[in-house]
């Protein structure tokens, strides 16, 4: 291994001259203050500076990467957001004994990868009057170690079928280049291998690896000491007396599917959700992904604070095995504090919820909600086209009662069935007051080990509308024009009014399925995650206003949506959410959304109802605009933005690093940048080609996390560089303090 390096040389240091006067008092006291504060501060500032690390660069590789040989080596500039200097310190002295440890664990790097003769010389360039040091790792890779034998030995008392799945599966072969990785991967496979095919107590000492080389050639011997194969014998679950209290009697033993099952006298606790649970039975061949799936099984139930299988004996080839359950609390309250700003000033709340995790024994689990949120003050930033005495003063308000049963199918862990049902009042500034109740009854399937379809096959809602006072006119100013209504025609105002405040049911069928890759993807993977919904409404009112309630009722027509003299939504809808996850660093992160909706009116019916339609602005959205005040396309009201739009399309980018922590918790900042905007399917604001390229929204910001146990608290500035509603939407050069856009919330944006 070769080195070159520079000597330091330290600068030299600087003198300085006093006079002093003694003309007067004045003049000496005012030289005295100068030595003592203004000319050793202007010395320190001229002292020879700590000579620190400029560029690092890497020359001649090409089996390794930079970044993981920067990884590697402890000389390096400190990180910073795209090498600005941000947010870290972008000078790091230089230390001669960290460079001299850094070849050789670059050599250590290379030895591992299989490349032995790989030879690393160095460059320092001194920049800056010497200040700087600039370092080239000149490596010459030369020719890697190749494996030119292969062997296994302690195969022999294996089934042949049973040894050609091994070889099929093997991750080593001849002509490979040799490196540790490899044989450890290749190690770790036959591990795993065998412990799935019964051989239980296959460990890493029942293995041994040798390896010789000469030159670039090496040979391979992996030693495997097999022990017996094992069938599980008698499967034993005990479910522990919880804080040990007292019972009036023995436990009670139960066998249910060849499962022997204890369970403390006054514990409730269905023996079929365990043996459902549990993936094992007596005369089965061992499998760790058996066992793993049994943790799995009982750990989504929910009721058991700890969860662990001991291998008790081996007794004639079959292996017994106990499971240990500790019961979690069944009861649970669990306060919630909610903030944000979703229209403009502070909205603050708070929500209590009551859990039974274990209601009948079979892990049904009844939640109850109550939540209440407010602004603090009455808003009026959506009511700018009225004057102050068209309307009375509005604060905003929302209260929920929520209570949901969730219902396990013992035999098939991880599906369940749901019933919710909800009422909610809000109060909105665009001078609307709204109730609704709800009822909903869902199927919940899970699809491998980490998708779910949930299926809402009966969801009835009834949604009430209330105008304040001032409705009128803001329907007649802001949003008439929106949807195609000429606010001048009285009795075509008057009839989109009635139709905004119709008493409705939403009945809908719903489809949901999510997917992601987090419990499979490496640490410096990307999560993947998508998220589907699909919606039909109207259906069963539909047949029920065909073929049941065929009478005319006052006040509609036979092409109107109505049952029993109450108007029906009719629509589908489909949305769908992609995120991806890339984590850079152990505190680093880039992340990316794209989110895409459609829905459109069927049957009867010509519009599709508010309350489920498409909104855009907000902590969760496009963050250089408030709450629901962005779009339809390039519309100018804000109130007609609080009244959605029937398309969606809108994509987020966002860097996110931390690099300090607070109370105890990871914190840090984003950067991130939002583009999209929601379309009405026709009119002046419809989504067409034109309108895609001209009406779209982009902002970009700086967002501070501080960390918490309930996730990130985030603060987020933002400022538009695209603005739809604009003559000139281009407004890159506005971007100064007074025109960002602040957003609050809790959790990551997505």
């Amino acid at each position: 291994m070769k080195s070159s390096r520079t000597e330091m040389h330290p600068h030299s240091g600087f003198f300085f001259d006093r006079h002093r006067s003694i003309h007067t008092m004045r003049v000496g006291v005012g030289l005295l203050l100068l030595f003592l504060f203004v000319l050793p501060a202007h010395a320190a500032e001229q002292e020879p500076a700590e000579p620190y690390v400029g560029k690092v660069l890497f020359t001649g590789n090409r089996a390794v990467s930079d970044e993981e040989l920067s990884q590697v080596i402890m000389t390096t500039r400190e990180r910073s957001f795209l090498g600005l200097g941000l947010f870290g310190k972008q000078r790091k002295p230089f230390s001669g004994e960290e460079f001299t440890k850094d070849l050789l664990l670059l050599k250590k790097l290379y030895t591992y990868k299989g490349y032995f003769f790989a030879d690393i010389d160095t460059l320092l360039q001194r920049k800056k009057g010497g200040q700087r040091i600039d370092i080239d790792f000149r490596i010459t890779e030369n020719q890697p170690t190749t494996i030119d034998s292969l062997a296994y030995q302690g195969l022999g008392t294996i089934a042949p079928e049973l040894r050609k799945r091994f070889f099929w599966e093997q991750k080593l072969h001849k002509g490979d280049i040799f490196s540790v990785e490899g044989l450890i991967d290749e190690r770790d496979r036959a591990l795993a291998f065998f412990r799935e095919e019964g051989f239980a107590f296959f460990n890493e000492d029942s293995l041994k690896i040798t390896v010789d080389t000469t030159g670039t050639r090496a040979g391979i011997t992996y030693m495997l000491s097999l022990p017996r194969q094992l069938h599980y014998g008698t499967v034993t679950a005990v479910v522990h007396n919880p804080l040990k209290r007292r019972s009036s009697g023995p436990p009670v033993t139960t066998f249910q599917d060849s499962t022997r099952i204890t369970i403390p006298e006054r514990v409730n606790i269905s023996p079929v959700l365990i043996s459902s649970a549990i993936s094992f039975r007596p005369g089965e061949l061992t499998r760790r992904s058996r066992e793993e799936r049994t943790l799995q099984n009982l750990g989504t139930t929910n009721i058991f604070s700890s969860i662990y299988i001991k291998e008790d004996s081996v007794k004639a080839d079959k292996l017994y095995s106990t499971v240990h359950l500790e019961p979690a609390p069944k009861h649970q309250l669990e306060p919630k504090l909610l903030v944000d700003n979703r229209y403009g000033s502070l909205f603050i709340g708070g929500a209590l919820s009551y859990e039974n995790r274990n209601l009948f024994g079979g892990a049904e689990q009844l939640r109850t909600t109550a939540e209440y949120g407010s602004q603090t003050g009455s808003s009026n930033n959506l009511l700018d086209n009225l004057t102050s005495d068209q309307y009375d003063k509005v604060t905003p308000y929302e209260l929920r009662l929520k209570n949901t049963l969730l219902l396990p199918v013992l035999r098939n862990p991880g599906n369940f069935y749901s019933v919710t049902a909800e009422y909610a009042k809000t109060e909105l500034p665009v001078l609307l007051s709204n109730r609704y109740a709800l009822l909903r009854a869902s199927y919940s399937a899970k699809k491998g080990p980490s998708s779910q379809l949930n299926f809402d096959f009966f969801d009835i809602e009834l949604v009430e509308k209330d105008s304040l006072r001032g409705f009128k006119q803001l329907f007649t100013t802001d949003l008439a024009e929106n949807i195609g209504i000429d606010p001048t025609d009285t009795d075509d105002l008057n009839a989109g009014l009635d139709s905004l405040l119709d008493t409705h049911i939403n009945q809908t069928f719903r489809l949901r399925f999510n997917t992601s890759n987090r419990q499979r993807v490496p640490a410096r993977g990307t999560v993947r995650t998508v998220d589907i919904l699909l919606e039909h409404a109207g259906a069963l009112p539909w047949l029920i206003d065909e073929y049941i309630d065929t009478s005319g009722k006052e006040g509609f027509t036979d092409n109107d949506p109505q049952i029993f003299g109450t108007t029906y939504s009719q629509y589908v809808k489909a949305d769908t959410r992609i995120t991806l996850i890339r984590q850079l660093s152990a505190k680093e992160q880039l992340a990316g959304k794209l989110d895409v909706g459609w829905m459109a009116p069927w049957g009867k019916a010509e519009a599709t109802p508010e309350e489920r339609r498409f909104y855009a602005g907000g902590s969760n959205s496009m963050r250089g605009w408030l709450f629901n005040t962005l779009g339809p396309g390039s519309s100018e009201s804000d109130a007609a933005s609080n009244f959605g739009a029937d398309i969606k399309l809108e994509m987020a980018l966002e860097y996110r690093l931390k690099f300090f922590r607070l109370f105890g918790q990871e914190s840090g900042v984003t950067f991130f940048t939002d583009i999209g905007n929601i379309w009405n399917r026709n009119g002046a604001y419809a989504l067409s080609f034109n309108s895609l390229t001209r009406d779209f929204a982009w902002d970009y910001g700086l967002g501070l996390r501080i960390g918490s146990p309930i996730g990130p608290f985030r603060f987020d500035f933002a400022w538009k560089l695209h603005d739809p509603v604009l003559d000139n939407p281009w407004v890159i050069s506005s971007g100064g303090p007074g025109n960002v856009t602040f957003n609050f919330g809790i959790g990551e944006a997505f």
